[in-house]
């Protein structure tokens, strides 16, 4: 008997500091497709679809596409964008009536009525299959992990790298124990811990310590009869009690009690380190310094860290880009400044003419506008599929886009807020990268995947911005204290 299995993804990662409200549109302009659209889009590429159609095919499952709904992290999703890409999952699942459910999720999303997204999405998908279906679902390693969400699934499984590469592969796992589930060989149970722990982005990169050894711990635990441990960094921009550090583990119910200590295990090790996710970073003035005196045949990269709208951020911060007009550094390109009246601006003036705009510095407090002016060098509609490591194949768009040249510095200016980790955001634009002498990325940690390759020297640069590193920038009221860097102990 061929299974029916239920595929949905329903994402985003929520900045609650942020003032910019996500609505449909937010959705529409990053990534949204409804039904029969989804295999074609996302068959082939490594995402979580990806890696749920993977195993769908060499399984022989009958999928349910329902809606695959992707928003460029900002502030609250409002009700009316949640509860439409929600109905569309459960009206599936009324139609189909499937045996199984595989979800993408976040697990970092808050909406206008529902603190814990994620959370409210099991619960309404478990009330709507029942106690005998099971629903699992792919987290990011940035989700905050709520005890509703474990309450309402039968396996959540967390990507094991930052940047992102391992997307597909989750996918993957996650449907693998599903197939597992299905044949009566996995009785799935998950077990969480939680660690008093809630790091910035950039020290949560997998590559470096103390998240390497802990990842490589977490694996070593993994078996047949515990498909997975995900060792998830938490969301330190979302202002919520679920917020920080979590192991969680999903084992046969028969491991569980052995899985629960070494999620603990684990968990512990990351509190007893918690100073190891300290680190320094490099202040505007060093990396203007640093990019003025650049000869090396590669480019520098400077990652202009907290305001990366991959966390939130506006992507209109102008400190960095002012700091290297007024310090004459040329042969350089920025990716990029969200700023859809910039754009407009330059698609009147046209391809090869001179226009001057007042660039960024409009929504959050990361820099003023900056008046310049400089030439059209392109017009496009922004659209590029990712060919790097990361989310391979997947098609992004920084919306309609100009590229201006200001003063020897090529700025994509874009219409929808995007962060660029790909190197297709430039060459898409007719930027060679590889080629400038100092490559400006607002991202702070994703570029990394297929940036280092290309890049003789990376500055983590502490411009201002929502992704701020400093957490005591930042206001909280309902994290749970204490809280490690809120609190020194």
């Amino acid at each position: 008997m061929t299974d029916t299995v239920l595929l949905a993804r329903l994402k985003h990662e929520t900045n609650t500091f942020s003032s910019l409200s996500t609505g449909r549109e937010a959705f529409a302009s990053t990534s949204l497709y409804v039904g029969e659209e989804i295999p074609p889009e996302f068959r082939g590429t490594n995402t979580d679809l990806g890696g749920f159609l993977r195993v769908a095919d060499a399984e022989g499952w009958e999928v349910v596409p329902t809606v695959a709904a992707n928003a460029t992290p900002g502030g609250v999703v409002t009700h009316d964008a949640f509860s439409s890409y929600l109905d569309r999952i459960l009206h599936g699942i009324d139609a189909a009536d499937p045996d199984a459910v595989l979800l993408g999720l976040h697990g970092a999303m808050v909406t206008d009525r529902h603190r814990d997204g994620d959370g409210h999405i099991l619960e309404a998908v478990r009330s709507a299959v029942g106690d005998d279906v099971p629903v699992m679902a792919t987290l990011d390693l940035h989700a905050n992990v709520s005890d509703r969400m474990v309450a309402h699934a039968d396996g959540l499984f967390g990507y094991d790298t930052y940047p992102h590469v391992d997307i597909g592969d989750t996918g993957e796992t996650a449907a693998r124990a599903m197939a597992a589930t299905l044949d009566g060989t996995l009785e799935p149970t998950i077990v969480i811990e939680r660690a008093p722990l809630c790091p910035p982005l950039p020290p949560l990169q997998t590559a470096t310590e103390p998240m390497a050894s802990l990842l490589a711990t977490a694996a070593d635990a993994e078996s047949a009869l515990v498909p997975d441990v995900s060792v998830l960094g938490g969301f330190a921009y979302a202002d919520v009690p679920e917020a920080g550090f979590s192991v969680v583990g999903v084992a046969d119910e028969s491991v569980a009690s052995e899985t629960a200590t070494a999620c603990a295990d684990l968990a512990g090790a990351a509190a007893d380190r918690r100073r190891e996710f300290d680190r320094t970073y490099t202040s505007v003035d060093d990396a203007v310094v640093a990019a003025a005196a650049w000869d090396r045949d590669a480019p520098l990269v400077l990652a202009d860290v907290a305001d990366n709208p991959g966390g939130g951020s506006a992507q209109d911060g102008t400190v960095l880009l002012e700091a290297l007009l007024d310090a004459g550094v040329e042969d350089a390109a920025v990716a990029a400044i969200y700023d859809p009246a910039a754009v407009e601006a330059a698609a009147d003036a046209g391809v090869g003419e001179r226009v001057t705009v007042d660039l960024g510095g409009h929504i959050e407090d990361n820099g003023d506008p900056i008046t310049v002016e400089g030439a059209v060098r392109l017009l496009s509609d922004g659209s590029y599929r990712n060919q790097g490591p990361m989310s391979t194949g997947l098609e992004v768009s920084f919306g309609r886009t100009a590229v201006l040249d200001i003063d020897g510095i090529d700025v994509i200016v874009a219409s929808h807020r995007q962060q660029p980790y790909d190197p297709e955001a430039f060459r898409s634009h007719g930027i060679t990268p590889d080629r400038k002498r100092v490559v400006v990325l607002k991202s702070t940690v994703h570029y990394r995947a297929a940036f280092e390759p290309i890049a003789d020297g990376i500055r983590e640069v502490s411009a201002p911005g929502l992704c701020s590193p400093d957490l005591s920038s930042f206001r909280y009221e309902h994290v749970r204290r204490p809280m490690y860097p809120l609190d020194s102990e």
